[in-house]
């Protein structure tokens, strides 16, 4: 039997030395591994990780797990095909990779400077383009704004229409139902025919507005509606119906402008030359 080389034998000092080093390395490849939670995979040594997985799925879905492990085989194992044929060397590769390169890095400035901003759109603003618009925001189709609510008995939608026609008000009513009785609740809200229950809406379009519907069965389950108003086609829509809408238009134009204003001060700022005979000119001349 060999005898062990005098340069590691536990007395020697060099042997003292390196073995704290050693214990140190093997404990952080340990913890590292530790970190990066459960291996899934390997492809060519380049291994996979549940922590790798989490920041892409959910990996409380044991099949969206697998489908991504499958996902990331297969991508692994199609570079490393492109890399044999040295499609990852190639002047085509590098133009690829800087082109794509440029556009994030012009989306990441865009979402800073722009995107990521909170916008504030106050209610003012939003009635103001409500008004100036009158004619974008008209009716196409029967529109019926209610309040409705489900119970899982007859009897108890019975007892809240009665409350409500004595006089209660629609939310005050609820404080003597049972939470557990009452399976769905909207108060003011728009309908249309395209989004509703058929019995539902043919009873919404029954009965005048300021009335309180009978019970209507729908399954298992018993409604009340009480219509606020109707709108017919034709009819101007109401702001609080298009706010959203009006919301989103607003948004867009403004960012528009937030992203004409930082492109032409990076023109002002710019140090750039287009020639002559490429460069953009006044829409209304003649070519």
């Amino acid at each position: 039997m060999k005898r062990l080389s005098m340069r590691f034998w536990p007395g020697n000092r060099l042997y003292k030395i390196c073995l704290p080093a050693l214990l140190v390395i093997l404990l952080a490849g340990c913890s590292k591994k530790e970190k990066q939670g459960k291996f899934l995979a390997s492809v060519n040594r380049n291994d996979l990780y549940m922590s790798s997985v989490a920041s892409h799925v959910d990996t409380s879905s044991a099949y969206a797990v697998r489908n991504y492990v499958s996902h990331w085989v297969d991508e692994q194992l199609l570079f490393d095909a492109a890399q044999k044929l040295r499609l990852d060397n190639s002047r085509e590769f590098d133009e690829r990779v800087k082109e794509f390169s440029t556009q994030l890095a012009i989306t990441m400035l865009l979402n800073k400077k722009i995107y990521d901003r909170p916008l504030d759109l106050p209610p003012a603003e939003i009635s103001a383009f409500y008004d100036a618009h009158r004619d974008e925001f008209l009716a196409t189709e029967d529109i019926a704004f209610v309040n409705y609510a489900a119970f899982d008995k007859r009897s108890i939608a019975v007892s809240f229409r009665n409350a409500l026609i004595s006089g209660t008000g629609w939310s005050t009513v609820f404080s003597d139902i049972p939470t557990y009785a009452i399976m769905d609740a909207k108060d003011s809200v728009h309908l249309v025919a395209s989004n509703s229950n058929s019995a539902v809406w043919n009873v919404i379009q029954s009965i005048e507005p300021g009335r309180v519907s009978f019970p209507i069965q729908v399954d298992s389950l018993s409604y009340i509606v009480q219509v606020i108003a109707k709108i017919k086609p034709g009819d101007r829509l109401p702001l609080s119906y298009v706010s959203e809408r009006i919301r989103q238009r607003l948004t867009i134009e403004r960012r528009q402008k937030m992203y004409r204003a930082l492109v032409d001060s990076l023109r002002r700022a710019g140090n750039f030359e287009i020639d002559p005979s490429v460069a953009i000119r006044d829409t209304s001349s003649q070519e």
